[in-house]
């Protein structure tokens, strides 16, 4: 008994001690004096601080460009688009180095009858990216059947066509630039 209430004590006395510690800080802090370890703190900040505030910005290192010949996805490519959004068929690709697009064909996630198309830019020097989707109507899955291919269009391909079969069989035109899908290689865009 007399072991537990040396415990007790113990525990009273070191809460106490804590306790007081505490309210003398508050108080300090209350007289707008910092207590004497916060002192010594602010103190060692303010001499530090200054030293570094003078300086210049140092630039980001230059990307070294790294082209992606144009091309066709293979059939197990990961596909950076949600299955809620895209069921995909099929992909392409190209970059010349700064920027990059990514072409997905398929249905929308939702609704398996929709045709959609996915453009995925990316300005890597900059770091940004735009994801558009662009349903093509009741066409069912839509698949990439022609597109650019090569390192001589790395970047002319970014802005060209890419020719899409849907589920029955019809073609249809993406120009990639607008993200406009069309019936014909010139007709009206699909509603």
């Amino acid at each position: 008994m007399f072991r537990l209430l040396n415990i007790r004590v113990a525990a009273a006395t070191a809460a106490g001690l804590a306790l007081g510690v505490g309210a003398g800080l508050a108080l300090a802090d209350a007289a707008g004096r910092p207590a004497p370890g916060k002192r010594a703190a602010l103190e060692r900040v303010a001499s530090v601080a200054t030293t570094d505030s003078n300086t210049e910005p140092t630039r980001a290192p230059a990307l070294e460009p790294h082209p992606i010949p144009a091309r066709l996805l293979e059939p197990d490519a990961p596909v950076p688009i949600p299955p809620s959004v895209l069921q995909p068929q099929n992909g392409w690709i190209v970059s010349d180095g700064s920027t990059l697009v990514a072409v997905y064909a398929g249905a929308a996630g939702e609704d398996p009858s929709i045709g959609r198309v996915v453009i995925v830019r990316q300005d890597l020097a900059a770091g940004k990216q735009t994801v558009t989707a662009k349903d093509a109507g009741p066409t069912g899955a839509l698949t990439i059947v022609d597109a650019p291919l090569g390192r001589s269009v790395e970047t002319s391909a970014q802005m060209g066509n890419l020719r899409l079969r849907t589920a029955g069989g019809q073609v249809l035109m993406l120009d990639i630039g607008s993200g406009e899908v069309s019936h014909a290689a010139y007709g009206p865009a699909v509603p």
